[in-house]
């Protein structure tokens, strides 16, 4: 699976000043688009004739490495403006990545052989993947790479590590020492259990009334489980107020346990042991910031008074001029009683 990570260019102020200066610009509250990313420009430039000694004339463009010799080249028009943008741009990809970095478990203990690479990137888009391995303390290191961000990858059998979290990518002002370590935590697994994985595509009213889902079959059971009830305000609506804000309201509820929301867990497949609420309430009034007529969460829960640990995704629409709206669900269920949600496709309950 390609992995994504936003590596933030390094560039300093005096940069930015250089670079409205150039483009003769206010800087605005939105920005503007760099050179660096837009094609046509950078076409263009790699047609241009390069001086002796460059293969191409982005070799020459990236071969400035002062702010001053930058803009001095294109007063004496050496460079074009989108030249000299993309030049003052290039500094950033000059900053040394040299990393510093150790790999805990979840208990804090140090894994050894793990796989890193680190991802570095540049203004121009470039990319370049460099790999090593931890020792038996769980350290490792990168040096002489230079870019404008470095993003980390970790792999061991046995072992997870989100990508998604901030610790995957190098902090921009980090500073290397050996004996300061960047730290990143990887989640011992303890190994998948059989499990209930099912998928809801069904629909609640919006007039208030009460839907239940049973959590293992996922159909509606007005004996207990997951029970959502969503109340619009209007009921009704004509097409041109579909995209005018309402007033709308969800609560999502657990028969006989519990719901906690979670975002950005480091490890997502193990449910908590305690937190649980029994009553979800989300509130959606026309003066929300951000307001949208959907909603989408992950949650984990219990039910049958804690003998019963998942995790699910729920996705409620609110707007439709239909008495029913689309209700969305996906569910994995360990109905042994165990906290541990580790799923395996092949060890599942049909």
């Amino acid at each position: 699976m390609k992995k994504y990570f936003c590596c933030i260019s390094v560039i300093n102020i005096t940069q930015v000043v250089a670079i409205v200066f150039l483009c003769g610009l206010n800087v605005s509250a939105q920005g503007q688009t760099s050179p660096a990313q837009t094609n046509p420009e950078l076409a263009k430039i790699l047609t241009n004739t390069p001086p002796p000694g460059f293969a191409t004339r982005l070799d020459y463009v990236k071969s400035f490495s002062r702010e001053k010799t930058i803009i001095e080249a294109y007063h004496r028009m050496q460079l074009s403006k989108e030249e000299a943008m993309l030049a003052l741009e290039s500094l950033g990809d000059k900053v040394s990545m040299d990393t510093y970095g150790k790999v805990v478990d979840q208990d804090g203990l140090p894994v050894a052989d793990v796989k890193v690479q680190a991802n570095v990137e540049t203004s121009f888009g470039d990319t370049s993947d460099h790999h090593t391995e931890t020792d038996a303390h769980g350290l490792f290191h990168f040096l002489g790479l230079h870019g404008g961000g470095l993003g980390i990858e970790l792999q061991k059998e046995g072992y997870y590590f989100n990508y998604m979290l901030p610790s995957a990518q190098r902090p921009n002002g980090y500073l290397p020492d050996p004996s300061n370590p960047m730290v990143l935590t990887m989640w011992k697994q303890k190994g998948a259990e059989p499990m209930v994985h099912i998928k809801i595509r069904s629909s609640v009213p919006h007039d208030g009334s009460i839907t239940t889902f049973n959590l293992l079959n996922g159909k509606k059971d007005i004996s207990g489980g997951l029970t959502a009830q969503l109340i619009r305000d209007p009921l009704n609506m004509a097409d041109k107020d579909l995209d005018e804000p309402f007033n709308w309201l969800v609560t999502l509820s657990i028969t006989n346990g519990g719901l906690l929301e979670y975002t950005n867990q480091p490890y997502p497949y193990e449910a908590p042991s305690k937190g649980y609420q029994k009553v979800i309430i989300l509130n959606c009034p026309t003066n929300m910031v951000g307001w949208q007529s959907w909603t989408k969460h992950n949650y984990y829960f219990n039910d049958k008074n804690g003998q019963i640990y998942g995790r699910m995704t729920i996705e409620i629409r609110a707007g439709g001029q239909t008495p029913l709206n689309p209700f969305r669900s996906e569910i994995y269920v360990n109905p042994a009683g165990s906290r541990n949600l580790e799923f395996d496709p092949k060890n599942k309950y049909h």
